[in-house]
Order: structure tokens, then sequence, then C-alpha cells
């Protein structure tokens, strides 16, 4: 049974993965820097930044993806193809742990629901940071659960190992602090196998802190800042209790395929899952404290929360809400695989169908290195104007670099003597756009423009 929906798990992860995936430009800047490992052997030191405090992450992800894609022969679909691939051996992972922790049912019931649920499967579906998270989280869970509960000490070297691939991956994983450190409590009599597993910890992180150490601890101090600005400190502690009820919807109903936004289902499949899981408590103890005390550390968090955020809380969402249905009458699991198969499979079947811009953004960066090809050019640069904020247009400098061209540095657009701006909308006046990337090129003036229907438009400026 397990194997079957492992291929089905597999199937929606991975059909028409290269026609639908969306290149944008954290995937061009993080494909750039895989690129310069892979053909100058330049081994970074750091990860990608944050969205938001702007923190940069340890650089595991790209040790990862990088031999991916050299195998796709610089093809932007092996990294996308290998966080599939780990999202799909997440399946069958997640079943044998919750066999473990509960029972053959149980788990069957958990892996068949992760299979077919459209946020995991959304989130493995683009080469992204964060998306193999949920594997870590589940390293982390089986670990300290073999540690702890099973008197297999050893089982703190997967957490460490799970939690160090874990910090690299995403900065929300801080939000398991508490659990985290009532397990370390719980293990304290494992002097022996503590010791190891924080210097395995320090190991998987030592480019990172190298980083840090260099840069006069650069992560560190924007934390701080960050933090302070925000006022972490004096927030209204009433405030974050009412939080809790958004955020809990957010960590359950959203997670469950009941929608992003505020609905009724998907306040009330929240509220039973949790009045159930309290009724429940004395089974579910461990990971029942796993997922509230998380839920409760989001909600002092006073910034936006998206599903990509909250990959460390899929498995123990979809193990808890699998424990609990096998211990209900037999009305409700088919009652609620209803509700779960009517709000997934429509949203599975939009995102299956739907065309991503790999090869509109190919197509574009091949027809500019023509055009630079065709004059000569030897100084030139990219901006793309289309309301992502991405001016340095990372995802059409990768192709452009991939087909041999040597755009100009983003610290460089002062010196550019011509300029592409690319747009999938009409610009009418696209010397007049307010952004430094144009104003620096000033005066300037626009020799051509050419509009595709299928492809972005692009504009030639030529510093006077």
């Amino acid at each position: 049974m397990i194997i079957w929906l492992t291929a089905i798990g597999a199937f929606l992860r991975l059909y028409r993965l290269e026609a639908s995936l969306q290149f944008l430009g954290d995937q061009g800047r993080d494909a750039l820097v895989l690129r310069n490992l892979i053909i100058n052997y330049d081994l970074p030191f750091i990860g990608p930044v944050t969205s938001v405090g702007g923190f940069f992450l340890g650089p595991l992800y790209y040790y990862l993806m990088a031999p991916f894609l050299w195998l796709f022969k610089l093809n932007p679909v092996g990294p996308a193809v290998a966080t599939a691939v780990l999202g799909t051996a997440t399946i069958p992972i997640l079943y044998w742990v919750t066999k473990k922790l509960f029972s053959l049912r149980v788990g069957l019931l958990a892996a068949g629901l992760y299979a077919l649920a459209f946020i995991p499967i959304s989130e493995t579906r683009s080469a992204w940071n964060p998306n193999p998270m949920p594997l870590a989280a589940l390293g982390i869970i089986y670990g300290f659960y073999l540690a702890n509960y099973k008197n297999q000490p050893k089982g703190l070297l997967l957490a460490a190992v799970s939690l160090g691939v874990a910090l690299q991956l995403h900065y929300m994983i801080v939000f398991l602090a508490p659990f985290i450190l009532w397990q370390l409590f719980l293990a304290r009599r494992h002097i022996r196998e503590l010791i190891p597993a924080a210097v395995i910890f320090l190991l998987l992180n030592l480019p990172f802190i190298l980083f840090e150490i260099k840069n006069n601890w650069l992560n560190v101090r924007g934390l701080m800042e960050f933090l302070g600005k925000h006022q972490y400190g004096s927030l209204d502690w009433w405030s974050v209790v009412k939080n809790t009820v958004g955020r809990s919807e957010q960590a359950i109903g959203m997670v469950l395929g009941f929608g992003r936004d505020f609905n009724v289902l998907r306040t009330w499949v929240t509220r039973i899952f949790l009045l159930l899981l309290l009724a429940f408590f004395k089974q579910f103890r461990v990971l029942g404290i796993y997922l509230l005390a998380t839920i409760v550390m989001l909600a002092v968090y006073q910034e936006n929360i998206y599903p990509h955020y909250l990959g460390f809380l899929f498995p123990a969402v979809f193990i808890l809400l699998a424990a609990i249905l096998s211990r209900l009458s037999p009305p409700f699991l088919p009652i609620f695989m209803l509700l779960f198969l009517v709000y997934n499979l429509p949203q599975i079947n939009t995102l299956l169908r739907q065309n991503g811009n790999l090869t509109s953004v190919r197509t574009t960066a091949r027809f500019i290195k023509n055009d630079i090809d065709k004059f000569g050019y030897q100084n030139y640069n990219l901006v793309l104007l289309d309301g992502t904020r991405d001016y340095p247009a990372h995802s059409f400098r990768y192709f452009l670099e991939v087909f041999g061209g040597q755009p100009l540095s983003e610290a460089e657009y002062p010196q550019t003597r011509v300029l592409y701006v690319i747009s999938p909308y009409s610009q009418p006046n696209v010397l007049a756009e307010q952004i430094w990337e144009i104003k620096s090129l000033q005066p300037a003036e626009l020799v051509e423009s050419w509009q595709f229907p299928t492809s972005e438009n692009i504009y030639k400026i030529i510093r006077l």
C-alpha cells in the first residue's frame, strides 16, 4: 500500500514539472551561485538571504542542489526535480516514523493524507531552500523520540544532523526552540551522546559560523536590530493570545489545504482538530506540545506567515490528524476524507495544469544574447520591471551567463553603456522609471524595443 501511495505522491510532485516551473528572482539568484560553484569552483560560505529581516542562511542548500544542476546540464529544472524527489521520499519516511510512533494503520493514513495534500505538493514543485524542511523535521521528531522515549540515545545524533540541516533551510525553525529545549532537558542523562551531537551540529554550521566571525557577526547584529525594530521585547501579550487563533488556523487549516485565507470551514476544521487533540492529549503529548508550543511562538511573530514558512510543522500536523482520525468512530473518517479531497484536488488540478515561465525566461535571455553578439557589445546589463522588485533580473541574468554572456554586476549600473530592460508589461515611458538601475544610466535614449505575445517585452537603452 505504501508503494502505491508513494507512487501517487511522486506523480503529483513530478508531473509537468518543467512545464509548470516558475523560475523567479530567488531561484535565479540561487542558480547563479550554483553555476559559479560548478563552473568556477567558488565554494560559498553563506546561503540565501531571507525575505524578512535580511538574514543569511547557511550554505548547505547550495551544496545539496549543485550536483543536480550539474547533472541536468545547468537546466534549473534539476534542483526542482531534486526537491520533488525529496518531497516524495518524505511520504514513505513519514509512514515509517508514524508506524513507529503509533501503528501501521495510522502510518498509512498519515502518508496517504500527505501524498494528496495540496500545500506539501505545491511546496515541493520548485527549487527553494525551505522546501525540503518537512524531511528535516521528521528527523528531529524521530531522533528525539528514540533518545527520550525508547532509550536509544544515538537518536540524538539523528536529531542533531536534522536540526543542523533545518537551521540552514529556513530561520523559522527557531520557533521550535521550546520543544527542542524541552527534549534536550529530557536528554541530559545521555551526556555521552549529547557531546558528539553538539559537535555534529556545529560542524554542519561551520561555514556559516566562519562567515559570521569574518564579518563581525553580521547576522547576530542584524537579528538584534530586527528584534529591536519590531519591539518584540514590549509586546502586547493580550494581542499575542488573540493572535494564536489566526496562527492556529494557518498551522492546521491552511496546511491541510482548506484555504490560505480565512473561511468558515478552515476555522471549524482547526477548532475541531484542536479540541480532539486536547481530548486525546495523553496519547499525543510529545507531538501535541511540538505543535501547540510552536503556534504560541508563531503568535509572537509580527510578520506575514506563508505556507513555505511552516514546512517544519507539516509532519506533526499530518501525523496528529491521522492519529486523531484513527481513534474516532467510523463515520468521521469518510466525512473528513470527502471534505479533504473536495478542497485539495481542485487546487492540485490547477497547480498541475498551470504553465510556468521557465521557457519564456530562457527565450528572452537567448534573444538578448543574440542582440549582444550582433552588435558586439562588451559593456551591458539587465533590469527587470515586473512588480517583484527583482530589478537585477536574476533569472534572466542566469540564462544569459549560461549562454556565454558576461553582463556587468549588480553594483556596476553606473558604468553600464547598454541596458536591456525586461518587462511582461508595456513600458511606454521606460526612461522615466524612478529606479536607480535606470536613473544611473542617464542621460540615455531608447534605441530599440521588441514586443512579444508569448514572452517578455525588451527595451534597449544606450547611454548618451
